[in-house]
């Protein structure tokens, strides 16, 4: 991967200043500095222009794959956070020879398509994980797109001077056209309290964005921008409905796709779990006659150990695998250092653990794999049976439910917390929430969600039967709960200079998913069931773990143990907005009531609290 820059505006800041902010994000590229600027021109005629990129070398490693690259029609100045994992098939399709190219990179295939089907055209046939900012040189025009995922970060900013454009978010709120204007933008504050992250296209400070995935914007002479979508997991109204074809359908899809992801020029591995995911993506590759590097943490403070699963696959496939043991006290001897790597509020508290193993693989490789995506795409929570399983509680009213629930408790029967919610898309929320509406009422009683994620958790009244429900929660967790984890992969796997590749995301794959129907994602309450069935080809299954598991480790007791005295002292001083825009007498109770063990207590509220305090000590102060 790699860290961006740019400036488009009236005006310019000085060549140290913008050098400045390109350091903040030499973790992404720590191989080598481009830059660019379009200062030769009339300042009256066309806005200032300053590209400034930090290249972490994966495709030709020499000087001829570095960035900025102007393409060989010398119209536009490319930079590329990522990977065009297409890149091959789109030299072959436009019939380049060696004798067309300089470098073997997918960026400079990248400029060649531009210069062959112009910007729009290209997006449409590019594939991978990227961020991109393209200057048009004829029309003097910016574009920034991002992939279809959301895989890679593209964060910018309108100011007074002009627009501001970077991977990293600290890039951003530092620079100096945008220090002047910082305000809080309080339904992003609210977000992130209510999801743990900030949701593109928000961010923390107003007249700032990060572009939503599968989008891009265009910024012209004029300074006027225009936003557009060009993908998304739209549901389709025919699918394929046969067991057999469907899983042999996809099974062709990936191993179609998944051998795009293995090009590198340095050492590529693949992480392996004792799961379903990263298994399947080390089993089509290695059975393709790719030779495989798998990478596994052994651990016990992660709640499973999956390692002993892991070793038993990788003998069967054949495959090299490196396991490392991690013990529990690097949680916290990282976390401060953790905290540095998220230019942005984080609380998913699962980012430390992996942390650790990216930092750990990066030992090894500079390319890794991941099985990321694919339970969003296919079904893979227990948290989509759940829904199924009690969505008919919601035909009646909450005190006729409340009632029941009573009759059910005396009888020593088990009773779901949605009873108590007045909607089930109020309890998918929090289900998914770090703080409980109850809480986030409190903390902060005049503020609202955004537009975004109010929309994001509103079931739309046409979704009436189980198979509307599924697609509509695959969608919320395509938009919503995935890129959690992306943002904290990117961020993880940044800080130690490593690309982590997520091949389920893939636009191919993202697009065959919707074909599939429902009933085949989850089938005999076997979640991610087609994935599970097309394993079987490779590994036998008592290899595997049948039930997802979670990435985490033992919170409360951290906080309650190593972390303690940090912990009370940071939430009990001054937090970061003051009473204004969160109650601290609020934040006290719930710290007081954890250690007191007063009434329910939530770790993860409190974590949540902590990580915008610690965050706001890094990166920020009024």
């Amino acid at each position: 991967m790699c860290g961006l820059l740019g400036e488009f505006g009236k005006v310019n800041s000085s060549k140290s200043e913008f050098n400045s902010l390109l350091k903040l994000s030499e973790n992404r590229g720590p191989d080598m500095v481009g830059y660019y600027n379009n200062f030769d021109l009339k300042p009256d005629q066309v806005p200032f222009l300053q590209f400034g990129f930090n290249r972490l070398s994966i495709l030709d490693l020499t000087e001829k794959g570095n960035q900025p690259i102007l393409s060989k029609s010398n119209r536009y100045v490319v930079m590329c956070n990522g990977e065009i994992t297409n890149y091959l098939d789109l030299k072959k399709e436009m019939g380049l020879k060696e004798t067309d190219i300089r470098s073997h990179s997918d960026t400079e295939i990248l400029c060649h398509c531009l210069d062959r089907y112009g910007i729009r055209e290209t997006i449409d046939r590019i594939n991978g994980m990227y961020a991109i900012a393209i200057y048009d040189v004829h029309k003097h025009k910016i574009s920034l797109i991002r992939d279809a995922a959301g895989i890679k970060p593209l964060y910018f900013a309108q100011t007074k001077s002009g627009y501001i454009f970077a991977s990293q978010y600290n890039q951003i709120f530092k620079h100096p056209w945008f220090k002047a204007e910082v305000k809080i933008n309080e339904e992003s504050l609210s977000d992130y309290l209510r999801l743990g992250y900030i949701p593109a296209p928000s961010a923390l400070f107003e007249k700032s964005w990060m572009i939503q995935n599968g989008s891009f914007i265009t910024i012209n002479s004029e300074l006027n921008v225009y936003s557009q979508e060009y993908h998304n997991l739209n549901d389709k109204s025919e699918y394929i409905e046969t067991d057999e074809l469907t899983s042999q359908k996809l099974s062709n899809v990936l191993n179609t796709t998944f051998i795009d992801y293995v090009h590198s020029d340095v050492p590529i591995g693949s992480f392996l779990s004792g799961g379903v995911d990263s298994p399947l993506v080390n089993s089509i590759l290695s059975n393709s006659g790719q030779k495989m590097n798998a990478f596994t943490v052994s651990t016990n403070f992660l709640g499973i150990n999956e390692a002993k699963n892991a070793r038993k696959i990788s003998k069967h496939l054949g495959i090299n695998h490196k396991i490392e043991s991690l013990p529990g006290e690097k949680i916290k001897a990282v976390i401060d250092d953790h905290f540095s790597a998220f230019s942005e509020p984080f609380s998913d508290y699962s980012s430390i653990p992996t942390y650790i193993l990216c930092k750990e693989a990066s030992k090894y490789f500079k390319v890794l794999l991941s099985g990321d995506g694919a339970d969003e795409l296919f079904w893979g929570y227990p948290r989509f049976l759940s829904v199924i399983d009690y969505k008919y509680w919601f035909t009646y009213p909450r005190y006729l439910r409340m009632k029941w629930a009573g009759v059910l408790r005396r009888l020593n029967k088990k009773v779901s917390s949605c009873i108590e919610y007045d909607s089930i898309q109020d309890w998918v929320f929090d289900r998914q929430s770090p703080i409980w509406i109850s809480q986030f009422k409190k903390l902060m009683p005049q503020s609202r969600n955004s537009f975004f994620t109010q929309r994001l958790y509103t079931i739309p009244n046409s979704v009436k039967t189980s198979r509307e429900l599924l697609l509509w929660l695959r969608k919320n967790e395509f938009h919503g709960h995935l890129q959690r984890i992306l943002l904290k992969v990117d961020r993880s796997s940044m800080a130690h200079g490593i690309e982590v590749r997520v091949p389920f995301l893939d636009r191919r794959i993202i697009d065959f998913s919707t074909l599939i129907i429902p009933e085949l994602g989850i089938s005999h309450r076997n979640t991610k069931y087609l994935l599970k069935k097309i394993l079987k080809n490779y590994i036998p299954e008592n290899f595997y773990l049948k039930n997802k598991q979670g990435f985490t480790f033992d919170l409360n007791n951290l906080l309650k143990n190593e972390l303690k005295e940090d912990f009370r002292d940071t939430l009990h001083s001054q937090n970061l907005f003051g009473n204004e825009l969160i109650d601290s007498k609020v934040v006290h109770d719930m710290v007081n009531n954890f250690y007191e063990g007063k009434g329910m207590t939530n770790e993860w509220a409190l974590w949540t609290l902590y990580s915008l305090e610690k965050w706001s000590r890094i990166f920020y102060s009024k």
